[in-house]
């Protein structure tokens, strides 16, 4: 298995360089990706972040220069926040058949997760000591966070409104095609991942600049979303977080579907250990984890279907987060038992695709058997091999 997995990291090395843009960020995938993602090229950089860190120096200075500064409806900017997507001529050339939405060379902010990531990969690379302008960049992550703060004043959450992705996406975090789970959602949605990438983002920023003149407004923000993640979004019938609710007219709507999204939440102080534990039981119960990784999706859940494209499949970015996760939280065991179980998966596949799915008896579906045929070279599945072969791990505040 050694020398296998040898001639795979050598493969992924070399199909890196095909991701690499003329700007020195990565894209987040070939052929259908070929372009700049908030945060397909931030989780990316970060995983390689330990092999090339000019990934990550190269994606905060473009996105940087693309930071929202005003309010567009259409587009979904907003003053200080991290777009989406930003297409190029490669993007048409490669995928001839783009979203309608998507307009050459024009930013597109349709996400709600690019800028709490934005902020903490910023501060990552601050804290550190890479070569960067510290001073440029800190002023990007405060618009960033004010960003946040605005966004807090609505419902005490960091959501967005179901009409802004109104037949576009699914939803505006990283699962933006699980039509099955958010497309039911109307009004004001909070995924329970974001809430935790957001109360990471304004600690960590804290904890980075205490002198910083928002210092009181982002404590009090901190210490609301510690103290009302459990009342809004535990739900106690399943002993396990709801993957979102919304806000219509007053009324909350909970999910009470069995998702990977929680898992995230172990990559922050968001919530305690106790609960920690109940996501670790739940992730690791057979019908989630997989011999190949962990599920978007319990087999156990009425929209359970493995061949859709997030309705229980598994996807590497979300395994990564959730693999960095158990071990900032002290569950290595359970760290070290899905990284084999994705190592595994690498020496299956041999390829770094998008995302792949496995049945109920837990066989690997084949490439064609899948509705939606992942993009066959990913930058986040490239990064998730490569960190889990060289077994990486950063022990810093975020990861």
């Amino acid at each position: 298995m050694e020398k296998e997995l040898e001639n795979v990291r050598i493969k992924l090395l070399s199909e890196l360089k095909k991701l690499r843009s003329d700007d020195g960020y990565i894209y987040a995938g070939f052929p259908r990706f070929m372009e700049l993602f908030g945060r397909d090229s931030l989780i990316s950089s970060l995983q390689l972040l330990y092999l090339y860190p000019d990934f990550l120096m190269n994606s905060l200075d473009i996105l940087s220069r693309y930071q929202g500064n005003k309010y567009d409806a259409e587009t979904g900017e907003e003053p200080g926040k991290i777009l989406h997507e930003l297409s190029n001529s490669r993007t048409y050339l490669e995928d001839p058949h783009k979203e309608s939405w998507v307009r050459l060379n024009e930013p597109l902010f349709l996400s709600i997760d690019s800028t709490p990531l934005f902020i903490i990969s910023a501060l990552m690379f601050i804290r550190g000591n890479y070569k960067t302008n510290i001073d440029s960049l800190k002023e990007t992550v405060k618009r960033s966070v004010t960003w946040i703060l605005k966004k807090l004043e609505n419902t005490g959450f960091v959501t967005y409104n179901a009409m802004e992705i109104n037949g576009k996406l699914a939803s505006m975090g990283w699962m933006d095609g699980s039509w099955d789970l958010y497309g039911k959602l109307s009004g004001d949605v909070a995924l329970i991942e974001v809430q935790g990438y957001a109360y990471e983002a304004l600690k960590l920023f804290n904890e980075t600049f205490p002198d910083n003149n928002l210092y009181r407004k982002i404590n009090d923000k901190i210490i609301y979303l510690k103290n009302n993640i459990d009342k809004y979004f535990w739900v106690d019938d399943i002993k396990y977080y709801s993957p979102a609710i919304s806000i219509f007219n007053g009324e909350i709507n909970i999910l009470k579907n069995i998702t990977s999204a929680p898992g995230h939440l172990l990559i922050t102080d968001i919530i305690d250990m106790d609960r920690k534990r109940f996501i670790v039981d739940k992730l690791f119960d057979k019908n989630m984890l997989t011999p190949y990784g962990i599920r978007t999706v319990s087999t156990g859940d009425d929209i359970f279907n493995p061949v859709k494209y997030q309705s229980g499949s598994i996807w590497p970015n979300d395994n990564w987060i959730i693999m960095e996760g158990l071990k900032k939280s002290g569950f290595i065991t359970e760290a070290e038992k899905l990284r084999l179980s994705l190592l595994k998966a690498a020496t299956y596949l041999k390829e770094p695709y998008e995302y792949y799915s496995v049945d109920k008896n837990n066989n690997m579906i084949g490439y064609n058997d899948l509705l939606i045929k992942p993009c066959e070279l990913q930058a986040w599945t490239v990064g998730l091999f490569l960190s889990i072969m060289d077994n990486n791990f950063y022990g810093t505040s975020f990861l």
